[in-house]
């Protein structure tokens, strides 16, 4: 199993449990086999483009987002809400991702405050 391989599989997991999908739920929306799509995220297949593109588009993420594998191994940060907050606020207008951010600042500033 190749390094990269791997790494995006993991990413597809992430954003599919960030969905709340199961592998089959997310493999009927990307018109692919339940057994491939597992595979590809054990990283034990590499998809194929085209198989890519399906399983981008079933996410509603982009190919940046799914590569982004920019994350230091040396500074290992749990990031798992950080995500489901990112596939949350992922295709809502600026507007609506800075009345999210302002009441999340809001309600930390208020819980530091005690």
């Amino acid at each position: 199993m190749s390094k990269i391989a791997r790494l995006v599989g993991e990413r597809i997991r992430d954003f599919r449990k960030g969905l709340g999908l199961s592998q089959e739920q997310l493999a009927f929306k990307a018109g692919l086999n339940p057994s491939y799509l597992g595979q590809v995220e054990r990283g034990e297949k590499s998809p194929t483009i085209d198989s890519l593109e399906k399983i981008v588009a079933a996410l509603d993420v982009t190919f940046e987002d799914l590569f982004r594998l920019d994350y230091s191994p040396s500074v290992k940060m749990d990031t798992t809400f950080i995500d489901k907050i990112a596939i949350q606020l992922h295709g809502r207008t600026d507007m609506e991702q800075e009345a999210v951010y302002n009441f999340i600042k809001q309600l930390l500033w208020f819980r530091d405050k005690k």
